[in-house]
């Protein structure tokens, strides 16, 4: 078992807002809500490869990509969903502790006002932009979460 400290992914988790979870996956919204909704979908044991997950670990994954989709768009009309499994970070230091997690950054073709907040995606129907952050409050955060929570029944 990789040690939490040497796991990018697992030092990363601690920062980040439950938002569900499930038997195999931790789901929780970014700190940094430059695309409203930003999550992170992590598996809870340590895998290196998409290629080692199970069948159970695939269809829970399936259901959470309903879910999530469903509930972000029901609570802010998000249009599409980037999903990401990168890792690359993971390989910058050595020896490497890859851990299998997804990014999610929904994105939207017009501007949401969401709790006096103004979030707009301005490079819409391209590459998502690496730069764009938006570090909302706690108080923020807690209203989306309970935003999508509510859209979704996830609670």
């Amino acid at each position: 078992m990789t040690n939490i400290t040497t796991c990018e992914v697992c030092v990363i988790l601690p920062e980040t807002v439950p938002l569900f979870e499930t038997n195999k996956w931790t789901i929780s919204l970014s700190p940094d809500q430059g695309y409203l909704g930003r999550c992170y979908v992590t598996l809870k044991e340590h895998k290196a490869n998409m290629s080692e997950l199970t069948n159970e670990e695939w269809l829970e994954f399936a259901n959470i990509v309903k879910k999530l989709e469903s509930g972000i768009r029901g609570a802010f009309g998000a249009t599409i969903f980037n999903w990401g499994c990168l890792m690359n970070n993971a390989f910058q230091v050595s020896p490497s502790f890859p851990h299998v997690h997804w990014h999610l950054r929904p994105r939207y073709q017009k501007t949401v006002n969401f709790e006096g907040v103004e979030f707009v995606d301005p490079l819409f129907g391209y590459h998502y932009d690496r730069e764009q952050s938006n570090k909302v409050s706690e108080n923020i955060l807690n209203s989306i979460r309970h935003k999508i929570q509510e859209s979704s029944q996830l609670k």
